[in-house]
């Protein structure tokens, strides 16, 4: 895709470009220029790092876990740092 750049006028991303990236309202991205070329990356939050998803396993612990609480169930945290740190 080609666009004209004005002066004077920021550069906006397409929105057909955006949706094919998979970026969204609220998204933060990083811009890298190397040899006159210019990447847009998209970046996490802040104070999120890439190690902060659950394994599998963590995942299932929390949805048992939501499924006790939607119940009237609940277990100590202690019982559910345990279960976590196995």
């Amino acid at each position: 895709m080609t666009v004209t750049l004005k002066n004077k006028t920021p550069l906006v991303v397409p929105d057909r470009v955006r949706r094919e990236a998979g970026f969204k309202t609220g998204d933060r991205v990083e811009f890298k220029v190397s040899r006159g070329a210019v990447t847009i990356l998209p970046k996490p939050p802040v104070g999120k790092k890439s190690d902060d998803s659950l394994t599998p396993a963590e995942a299932k612990i929390v949805r048992r876990g939501e499924t006790q609480l939607k119940h009237g169930k609940s277990k100590p945290w202690a019982a559910v740092k345990h279960a976590l740190e196995r």
